[in-house]
């Protein structure tokens, strides 16, 4: 089998493309298939990572955030083992079937979760000794170098040892700290472009799509405490929450609410509507009807803010400003499946990148 390969540029919607000057990426568009897709909801890297290698919603992968609640045991953690994993990603399924896989990653986070039963896999973070003699050392992770380091590595992986099925995901440091008008977005961008020739002249059948856009962030709305003003208690779990606090300090557009009364979300739902800031705030059944959420890893309610609104504690009163940017709504849905050759199945309705990987395989 002669390799595919998908990338993911995280955080990277069609605005960065379209701002920078990229001629191979353009020479792609033109030749190739392009579509503005849409991301899962939520907008964050490990919900859409997990819906590109399955091409599942939620619902079925299970995964429904970066950071877990298990009210059971009443205990918190990152969710990034694959232990969270409800179904097997196209990489195991292929690797199942003899062929050899690769997944490479700048967050070691993304390694942990959907590595399973991949044939090799290293990261940014946690680098083969291969790839360090190969490339060189890794740059941290918070930089623009760490994707192009990585963007290397999959060149010279290609070359030296063809795999079958390689999938790359990148990390969101530059979207979240420049916008794409600037000269540093655009930099890094056309750096990115020069990698993507280089797959051109290989001849490598490859698509490039993302796990969400990004947007500018104005102001920060406490809801834990809202709520305890009503005398509801409960517990705001921030979706986004990982390791890489830099990135979005931990401050998303959507949060799951876990009621200390479950029986009190028709009332909390009806205080939570009318501060200032929301967008939509869902019951549990709700979200899993309209995002294809799984029921059991989503508490009461699903609250989603505007596109300048983040949701975390405030030190006084229940709104602050804030200046960052970030994702996690539904404005940051928007982004781009590109594909290095013609798709056949135009006709059918391809709305999302969690299709990517099926059109990767299947034209």
């Amino acid at each position: 089998m002669k390799t595919k390969l998908l990338i993911c540029l995280d955080g990277c919607s069609w605005d960065y493309i379209r701002a920078s000057r990229m001629p191979n990426l353009a020479s792609l568009v033109k030749k190739g298939t392009s579509i503005e897709c849409k991301a899962i909801v939520p907008t964050v890297t490990n919900v859409n990572n997990a819906s590109i290698l399955t091409g599942e919603f939620p619902a079925i992968h299970g995964i429904s955030g970066n950071y877990y609640f298990d009210r059971s045991t009443g205990l918190e953690t990152y969710m990034d083992a694959s232990v969270f994993l409800r179904c097997e990603t196209f990489l195991a399924k292929a690797s199942k079937r003899k062929l050899r896989t690769a997944l490479l990653t700048v967050k070691d986070k993304l390694r942990r979760l959907l590595g399973k039963d991949v044939t090799n896999s290293f990261s940014v973070e946690a680098p083969s000794s291969w790839a360090i003699e190969k490339i060189g050392k890794p740059p941290s992770i918070y930089s623009s170098e760490a994707s192009l380091w990585l963007l290397d590595a999959t060149m010279e992986l290609i070359v030296e040892d063809p795999f079958d099925l390689v999938y790359v995901s990148t990390t969101d440091y530059v979207p979240h700290i420049y916008g794409p008008f600037s000269e540093r977005a655009r930099e890094y961008m056309e750096r990115i472009d020069e990698r993507v020739g280089l797959l051109l002249e290989r001849g490598i059948a490859f698509g490039i799509t993302s796990d969400h856009g990004m947007t500018e962030k104005r102001i920060k709305v406490d809801l834990e405490k809202a709520l305890l003003e009503r005398n509801i208690k409960a517990k705001v779990l921030p979706i986004i929450k990982d390791e890489y606090v830099t990135h979005h300090q931990n401050l998303g557009g959507s949060v799951y609410l876990y009621l200390e009364e479950p029986r009190e979300a028709l009332k909390a739902k009806e205080v939570i509507a009318n501060i200032e800031g929301m967008e939509a705030v869902l019951t549990a059944w709700e979200a899993r009807e309209m995002f294809g959420l799984p029921l059991d890893r989503i508490g009461d309610l699903f609250a989603l803010g505007d596109e300048r609104t983040v949701f975390g504690p405030v030190s006084r009163g229940l709104i602050e400003d804030v200046r960052l940017r970030s994702h996690g709504s539904l404005h940051e849905l928007s982004v781009p499946l590109i594909l290095s050759w013609k798709t056949n199945r135009m006709g059918e309705k391809l709305n999302s990148n969690k299709e990517a990987f099926r059109l990767l395989l299947y034209g």
